[in-house]
């Protein structure tokens, strides 16, 4: 049995190496086609794709083998042009493949992530029979979920006019404020001279209606970017923008910081003036004690500020402001910062972490913050956060994305350090691996830690549960190595994009 897992285990490793996907699922199919497999066929495509294996059996483990492949992949093919069965056909014959395992056949099938503006993918003619992948399983959508379809496939949502709005709506300390950075930065445009609607019509803040006598109006982005907070609760009676900041806090509080939409302190907040204020805050929680570390390695305050003030935009940028079921919200912890937003990020996460490509959700909003100096490049603000964990050797940033909602957290301390619930010796174990990138066997931990076969290997299930750890090979060639973060990974594709380049 060990032998057949190890030849399953190669199959699955050479086929995740032909695809950014690694999500797996196993499904018995020895004469027939089960019919949880368009179920997780559409999840797979209304996600971020991934592999089915035809063959499987998952309770109890054992492979089945599928009896006559050729009767199930014409039966496949079939079925997926089938209309009444789904809605879009994925399928491609290099993503169809039959492996033998032992003396079985099963059948690998790689379903590629649809398109956004052609989502969701679903069963039998109903767009409420589409699933979405969640964890390791397929979940039905909501109404909800569909509308979030909806949206994705429809960028510049925020270009919308509004007929029942008027100047009056706007906070015009807002409307000031960003018409005075703009002449500092474009003083030959003369924005002071303009009055205020002409400006607001200059950035495209207020656009024409060609559809109704070529009336001016304003846009979402104008009434997100620069509006009064009832005004903007009136069309969007979800939004609501928060900063906590949790360092430093003392007996029961919870937070020694905070900026919240509705404070009578904060009466007018909108996009703008929320960035603007937790620009300051976020720069002044950089301690100055970040210049250097205990090596007197450079540790620079300013990249820090880049990262931060660029992580800020792309949450406001990227927001669906639309959905309510999730606050914007940017916290402080002691080892990292987290930005939270309503919205499904529409690029992938290594794509939005390696640069070169952008999908705003909001066109408008975007176009305001360039003008202002933050995201002028398209598709460079992930490649920043990335640059400033490598160049400071701090934890690789994280981003977990879903349909609801996208979180990033970035740190500011070293992968080991970023770990203060380790004890002793998981610090012993997890700083070694970090040390041997090439990888370890158990035997060079014993030597290494003093700890004992079996505490090691305590340690190591564990890593391995929380992916902080790979294991590679079996018996004598196994091997642990420290999970590749997005830095190593963006590494790599730097050298295979060299080395093509050369050829």
């Amino acid at each position: 049995m060990s032998s057949i897992k190890t030849q399953l285990q190669q199959i699955v490793d050479n086929l995740c190496k032909q695809h950014e996907s690694y999500d797996l699922e196993f499904k018995e199919a020895q004469t027939s086609l089960p019919d949880s497999f368009w179920e997780t066929y559409s999840s797979f495509a209304n996600t971020a794709g991934g592999y089915i294996l035809l063959g499987i059996r998952e309770n109890p483990w054992g492979i089945s083998g599928v009896k006559n492949p050729d009767k199930i992949l014409k039966d496949l093919c079939n079925s997926a042009n089938n209309k009444t069965v789904v809605n879009h056909n994925l399928l491609e014959n290099q993503n169809l493949q039959v492996h033998t395992v032992g003396d079985k056949k099963i059948i690998s099938v790689y379903i590629p992530e649809l398109a956004e503006e052609k989502k969701p993918l679903y069963l039998k003619g109903n767009p409420l029979r589409a699933y979405i992948r969640i964890h390791e399983g397929d979940y039905k959508i909501t109404e909800s979920d569909l509308k979030r379809f909806s949206r994705n496939s429809q960028p510049a949502l925020d270009s919308e006019l509004l007929d029942e709005y008027i100047l009056e709506d706007l906070d015009m300390d807002s409307v000031l404020s960003f018409k005075n950075l703009l002449h500092v930065r474009y003083p030959s445009r003369n924005y002071l001279a303009m009055d205020n609607l002409d400006f607001l019509q200059t950035i495209g803040a207020y656009q024409i209606d060609r559809k109704d006598g070529r009336r001016v109006k304003m846009t979402v982005a104008c009434l997100l970017f620069f509006g009064k907070y009832n005004a903007i609760r009136q069309k969007f009676p979800y939004f609501h923008l928060e900063y906590l900041n949790h360092r430093n806090c003392q007996g029961k509080e919870r937070w020694s910081d905070r900026v919240c939409t509705g404070d009578l302190e904060y009466p007018e907040l909108n996009v703008f003036s929320f960035f603007q204020l937790l620009r300051e805050k976020l720069r002044a929680t950089i301690n100055d004690k970040f210049e250097l570390d205990q090596n007197s390695e450079r540790k620079s305050s300013a990249e820090l500020q880049d990262a931060l003030r660029e992580a800020l935009a792309n949450m406001l940028i990227h927001a669906d402001y639309f959905d309510g079921e999730t606050d914007i919200k940017v916290t402080v912890e002691d080892l990292y910062y987290t930005f939270m937003n309503p919205g499904k990020m529409l690029v992938s996460e290594s794509q939005f972490f390696l640069g070169g490509r952008t999908n705003p959700r909001n066109t408008t909003l975007i176009t305001f913050f360039r003008y202002m100096g933050v995201s002028e490049r398209a598709g460079t603000g992930g490649t920043t956060l990335l640059n400033f964990a490598k160049i400071n050797k701090f934890r690789a940033p994280e981003i977990e994305t879903t349909l609801a909602y996208t979180g990033l957290k970035l740190w500011i301390a070293a992968p080991l350090d970023s770990h203060p619930e380790f004890d002793a010796k998981e610090q012993l174990v997890y700083e070694f691996l970090q040390n041997h990138r090439q990888g370890v066997a158990v035997s060079d931990l014993e030597t290494a830690t003093e700890l004992t076969k079996y505490q090691i290997r305590k340690i190591l299930n564990k890593f391995i549960e929380q992916e902080w750890v790979t294991k590679t090979g079996r018996a004598k060639a196994t091997r642990y190595y420290c999970t590749p973060s997005i830095i190593e990974r963006a590494d790599i594709a730097d050298k295979v994009r060299l080395s093509l380049m050369r050829q």
